[in-house]
């Protein structure tokens, strides 16, 4: 089973689903050619203020089925995301959350520590969409991921993963998302992807725990 690489609907919190329609039109092909030239574009201004960009271009690549069949639909709607994150940016959590927030999280985390990862998951996107400037919304897109790796929902689980990096990079939670999400490229064989998020945490987080265990891993590069 060949495991979907990060979405940038994630980095938007999410959409539905994946449009399933497999289109071949010549006309609409030559449309989308020239869209993606100016999505290349739009992800090279990227560069100047975020890193980790060459990650999120093979992100796109990668989601839109451009390893594989040429899934129009698909690779339209990552052009259109692609360009509202832009104008979205990163998330800041203020440190406050509402009583009606923090309640949602509470309930969702028992939920999630009791094995109900179903339930569990519909609080944390709750929380994650309705609150993401609250300080637990870095938390509950974190649980959220985890929610879906153990529900064997991987591809969702990388999504939220890399979304914690990409909407509130300065949590503390974003060295670890980061680490996960390679960990379940590794795991799927996916290893060139894995690999880049490592050096993605040892390059944005030297101190933390998890890129100290990278570097010991490499031969203490």
């Amino acid at each position: 089973m060949k495991l979907l690489i990060i979405s940038l609907t994630a980095v938007l919190l999410f959409s539905s689903c994946w449009v399933s329609q497999w289109a071949h039109s010549p006309g609409r092909v030559e449309e989308m050619e020239l869209r993606t030239g100016r999505m290349e574009m739009v992800l090279d201004s990227i560069k100047i203020v975020a890193a980790g960009n060459e990650t999120l271009l093979r992100a796109v690549q990668a989601q839109s089925g451009l390893r594989g069949s040429f899934d129009v639909e698909a690779l339209q709607e990552v052009v259109d995301r692609l360009e509202r994150m832009l104008s979205s940016g990163a998330q800041t959590s203020s440190g406050s959350t509402p009583a009606s927030v923090q309640t949602a999280y509470e309930e969702a985390y028992r939920q999630y520590q009791q094995g109900g990862y179903s339930v569990a998951s519909e609080g944390f996107l709750e929380v994650a969409m309705g609150s993401p400037e609250t300080s637990v919304a870095p938390d509950a897109l974190y649980y959220l991921a985890l929610c879906h790796q153990n529900l064997g929902e991987t591809h969702r689980a990388v999504e939220e993963f890399t979304a914690v990096y990409f909407r509130y990079p300065s949590s503390e939670r974003a060295p670890s998302a980061l680490a996960r999400a390679a960990a379940i490229y590794n795991s799927h064989s996916a290893n060139s992807d894995g690999t880049r998020l490592e050096t993605l945490i040892v390059e944005s987080y030297p101190n933390s725990d998890e890129a100290r265990l990278i570097v010991s891993r490499r031969g203490g590069e």
